[in-house]
């Protein structure tokens, strides 16, 4: 994901809660995966990629923590999530 402004919105009806308008370039794997989140959920784009950040912070903390595992059980299989860099 590329970010290609972080200004406010320079117009009148600008967020007054210091939000802040950025323009993304996805691939279109990745707008694919937007749109299909979005559908599923019924919901827009920008929720979607909200929930999608939101998501992101959580698994990139409980990774920092030594003490934190995000674990998927699906039947009797248990797999830990792990971010590897």
């Amino acid at each position: 994901m590329t970010v290609d402004a972080t200004e406010a919105t320079p117009s009148s009806d600008a967020p007054a809660d210091k939000s802040k308008r950025v323009n993304v370039v996805f691939s279109a794997d990745q707008f694919a995966t937007l749109q299909r989140l979005a559908s599923s959920q019924n919901i827009n784009l920008s929720e979607a990629l909200r929930q999608a950040i939101n998501l992101s912070s959580l698994i990139v903390d409980a990774n920092s923590d030594k003490n934190t595992q995000i674990l998927f059980k699906k039947g009797d299989t248990m797999q830990e999530l792990r971010l590897v860099r």
